[in-house]
Order: structure tokens, then C-alpha cells, then sequence
């Protein structure tokens, strides 16, 4: 057999498991100075090109394993070579290095608001409402509820996604953001729904809240000691006063008008879901209001020639057959609009008292 063939037997065992097994043997084998008995004719063809082909000594071959396991393993073998010896940074981060690091940082607790199961399970409500605004309303969504964590620490997955929104609604045109929440924890009856709406909002206060705190306490180092602690008092809440007249949710300095939808309303309340099996809470930017030129609400509507959108909407809703008050026409504070009454003459539920 000549040379060439020899090559050519080789190139087509290279393939083969019993092949590369051979190899290792052979590689093994140099290594350790041990002998290998060759069992057939290819194994003899193998072993030959490989000696004379590859001129790799004893010490090559454990150099290139130990490169490979290095690579591999990210390990030091040799303790009296210390790698990071003198590099040492400029001590200070580069414009470009501190975006760098904000923009790995905000990847971490992010995620892409724009596509997730929550607004796909809230299309059917989005798209039978009665409201005009519904149907090509752009909405940001929670990630999936997490049921081996509390309400609460679901609520702080999505704050830092939940802030970004209060920062860029206004540049992508969105109208609100949605939260969702499991019906079979949460949608039993409007007690426990009520409950779950203020963890979720008082959540999403506390902080905001805290952050504030942090930043003023950054930015205000040089303040008198006595004002800066009347600026940190003034950042306290209690949720038990969530029922004055001059109450409204606030995150980021921006104002919501929040609205509820559960499963056991039935199809005449406004709240109704259309068969969804979970609950919402959405959260309306009312900068979103005057950006869209809705007239001031009022506390009457035209019912027979309606001409205003919010008269429009009313009527449509009384169409439907699920008309509702007017907070104004009831001198009801906002806590009471955001999760409703399930009847017109139920007694208000004061969900935003701890149960």
C-alpha cells in the first residue's frame, strides 16, 4: 500500500468512534511513555501516520492538555503564576465602560414588556370592550407569576421594568401597563382580589418610595440635618388614608388612573372579563388622558345625543347592558373606582384596608 492510500485509509477512519477511541489510546499512551498493542491493520495504518505525522512529543501533548483543560475550566495549575499580577484599572469607568456596565445591569433585571403571555390572556378583554380607546390601545405586560413566590416578591421582579415604563411611555406611545395575577389564588371572590390589588399597589409604592429615599439622601448630603429628615418624612404613606378625595396611585411622579378586571364579576358590571380565568390590574398613565384631548369628566352625560368621547363611551357601555356610575355623579373617592362594587347596591369594598 503506498503512502498516499495509507493517507487515504487514515482520512476515511478518522470519522469512525472507533477511530478517535484509538486516538485517545495512542495519545494516552505517548504521554506515559506506556505501549499500545495494535489489534488490527487499521489501527497499525492509524498509528503509523499519526507517529510520523504529528511531531508531537511527550511534553507537547501534556502542554496541550493542560492548555485545553485551562480553557475549558478557567483553572490555574501552576500556583506560582498569578495571572492578574499588576493590572491593575485607571480607577475610574470610562463613559463608554459605564454605559457598558448600565446597559449589562438593566439586561438583568429587564425583560422585553412588549410580548409576554399576560397580554395575550387580556386580549379578549382588550378587544370586546366597550371602551373606543381598547381595542388599539399599546400595552406593557408582567412576566409570568411566579407561584413559589409571594405576591409581593412577584410584584419587585417587575418594578425596574415598571419604572422604564414610566420613563418611556410618552416616546413609544403606549397607553398603560398591565399586571397580572393567577384566578385560582386570587379571583375567588372580591375579598381576596381586593386584598391582593393593594399588596400589589402598596408593592409597587414602598419602592418607589425607597428610591426616592436613596436619592435624596445622594443628592441632598449638604442639606441642614433638620430638613432633609422633613423631606424624608414626607416620604411616608399610609394606605389606610388611600380613601381622601385628593388620593391617586403615583409611581416616578407619574399619576394612574388603575382599573380592575376579575373573573367573578358578572356581565353586567363593567369589570367584566369575558371568560378570562385570571385577574388584571391596569395602569393608566392620566398624562395619557390629555395626550389623547379627553374632555374634563363630568358628572353628567348625554345620553341621547351623546358627543363627547367620554359620553360615548358611557353610552356604550349602557348598550351592553353594563352601565356604571360616574365617580363624580357619586362623590366617590378614586380607591373606590378601582375595584368595583360587584353590584350598584353592594356596600363599597374597602379593599385598601388590611384584611
Amino acid at each position: 500500500m503506498t503512502l498516499p492510500k495509507i493517507f487515504r485509509k487514515f482520512v476515511c477512519l478518522i470519522n469512525s468512534s472507533h477511530t478517535l477511541t484509538t486516538i485517545q489510546i495512542i495519545l494516552v499512551s505517548l504521554a506515559l511513555k506506556s505501549s499500545v498493542i495494535l489489534v488490527s491493520w487499521n489501527t497499525l495504518i492509524i498509528s503509523t501516520c499519526l507517529f510520523f505525522s504529528l511531531a508531537w512529543t511527550r511534553k507537547q501533548i501534556k502542554k496541550a492538555v493542560k492548555w485545553f483543560v485551562v480553557k475549558k475550566h478557567n483553572a490555574v495549575f501552576d500556583m506560582n503564576i498569578n495571572p492578574y499580577k499588576g493590572k491593575v484599572g485607571p480607577g475610574y469607568l470610562s463613559a463608554e465602560r459605564e454605559t457598558e456596565i448600565a446597559v449589562s445591569v438593566a439586561e438583568s433585571v429587564l425583560y422585553d414588556a412588549a410580548h409576554t403571555t399576560s397580554l395575550k390572556n387580556f386580549t379578549k378583554i382588550k378587544n370586546q370592550s366597550e371602551c373606543i380607546f381598547a381595542r388599539r390601545s399599546k400595552l406593557w405586560g408582567s412576566i409570568d407569576y411566579d407561584m413559589e413566590l409571594t405576591l409581593e416578591e412577584n410584584v419587585r421582579r417587575i418594578v425596574p421594568t415598571f419604572y422604564k415604563f414610566t420613563m418611556a411611555f410618552q416616546d413609544l406611545n403606549l397607553d398603560a401597563f398591565l399586571f397580572e395575577l393567577p384566578g385560582e389564588l386570587y379571583g375567588v371572590n372580591i375579598d381576596i382580589f381586593g386584598d391582593a390589588v393593594r399588596r400589589v399597589l402598596w408593592t409597587l409604592r414602598k419602592s418607589d418610595l425607597n428610591r426616592q429615599r436613596q436619592q435624596l439622601l445622594k443628592n441632598h448630603k449638604n442639606f441642614d440635618s433638620d430638613i432633609l429628615q422633613i423631606l424624608l418624612d414626607n416620604l411616608n404613606e399610609d394606605p389606610k388614608k388611600w380613601n381622601k378625595m385628593s388620593w391617586v396611585f403615583e409611581f416616578n411622579k407619574i399619576t394612574f388612573f388603575v382599573t380592575t378586571f376579575a373573573p367573578f364579576y358578572p356581565e353586567c358590571n363593567s369589570r367584566y372579563a369575558f371568560g378570562c380565568k385570571d385577574c388584571y390590574i391596569l395602569f393608566q398613565p392620566e398624562i395619557a388622558f390629555a395626550i389623547r384631548d379627553l374632555p374634563d369628566d363630568t358628572a353628567e352625560t348625554n345620553w341621547d345625543s351623546p358627543v363627547t368621547v367620554r359620553d360615548k363611551i358611557r353610552v356604550a357601555f349602557r348598550q351592553a347592558g353594563r352601565e356604571y356610575e360616574v365617580p363624580k355623579k357619586l362623590n366617590e373617592p378614586m380607591v373606590c373606582e378601582i375595584v368595583k362594587k360587584i353590584y350598584p347596591d353592594d356596600e363599597p369594598i374597602q379593599w385598601w384596608l388590611p384584611a
